[in-house]
Formats: structure tokens, sequence, C-alpha cells
């Protein structure tokens, strides 16, 4: 499951907390943590597609908070900060969340038809 080597690993945001909560409920969230520490970069895919529960919030949170500043955490997101606390829930959370995820953050923001639209519309 986790590479023994330093490298990556790549969640969408739904199956990041789903596994997060698995592990919770096993008593193994700090091991799953532990390794997610051992890794050079986390990247996070489709956050704000689905909204999460208020343990799966907590738990994203708790799992955001432990990489804060220790390793590099790629985002991506079609939402702008403002519509995060629809995601999470909890005004307070998300603002703590979005604190230590711009810290040190460069943030883009790509405009623009979608590549996958418009190369739809190119197809005959």
């Amino acid at each position: 499951m986790w590479p023994s080597k330093k490298a990556s690993c790549f969640w969408t945001a739904a199956s990041l907390v789903n596994e997060l909560l698995q592990a919770q409920d096993e008593h193994r969230l700090h091991r799953f943590i532990a390794a997610a520490l051992k890794l050079d970069l986390v990247l996070l895919d489709e956050l704000g597609f689905i909204p999460f529960s208020p343990n799966g919030a907590q738990v994203l949170f708790t799992f955001c908070s432990e990489l804060y500043e220790r390793l590099a955490l790629i985002l991506t997101t079609n939402l702008k900060f403002a519509d995060w606390v629809q995601v999470f829930g909890d005004e307070r959370l998300t603002a703590a969340l979005l604190d230590r995820l711009t810290h040190h953050a460069h943030i883009l923001e790509l405009v623009g038809e979608s590549f996958r639209f418009r190369q739809r519309m190119q197809e005959p």
C-alpha cells in the first residue's frame, strides 16, 4: 500500500476521506498519517465535488494539519475559498484549514474553458 521510499501519493478528496474514516474506525488513523508523512508529496484532487460528513471533515482537517509544513501538498478544486464551508460544513474548521493550506501556498487560478470540453468540440 505505501511505498518504502519517499514518493508521492494521489487521492481524490472523497477517496481519501473514506480511507481516513476507515482508518479511524479501525484505530489506525495515527499509523495512516505517519505513513503519509514519509511521502514527499500528497496530491488531493476534486476537493469540493462531494460535501463531507462532520466526521469526514474533521479527519481531513486532522490529516492536512499533520502534514502542514512537513511535506508538499497539492490540492485541486473548482471552488472559491468562500465556498469551502459548504463542503466542510463548519465555518471555524474551514477557516483553520484554509489558514494552514494557504500559509506557504502558491495559488494558481486557471480561468477559461475546460480542455476536455474544448477537445470534445474539436472531434468530428
